[in-house]
């Protein structure tokens, strides 16, 4: 009984083995998902940045339209 005690003491302290390694699918896998976040983000920065350009442009425009019918600003 005591051996089967040390024994099982002796594998318990044992060092593990390592992670089994990734198929190289496996690591294709993880790159095109990264790749498809980055690339997700980078397209809504790219939405918002032409949001903000839209928004820019039509208050130019409401402005460029309030000055050319302002009297005031004829001279």
């Amino acid at each position: 009984m005591a051996q089967g005690r040390d024994a099982g003491a002796r594998k318990g302290l044992a060092p593990r083995g390592k992670k089994p390694k990734r198929t190289a699918e496996q690591i294709e896998l993880e790159k095109l998902r990264r790749r498809n976040e980055l690339l997700e983000a980078e397209l809504e920065r790219t939405k918002l940045a032409l949001e903000i350009t839209g928004k820019a442009h039509a208050l130019l425009e409401m402005l460029s339209e309030s000055a050319d019918s302002d009297p005031k600003s004829k001279p």
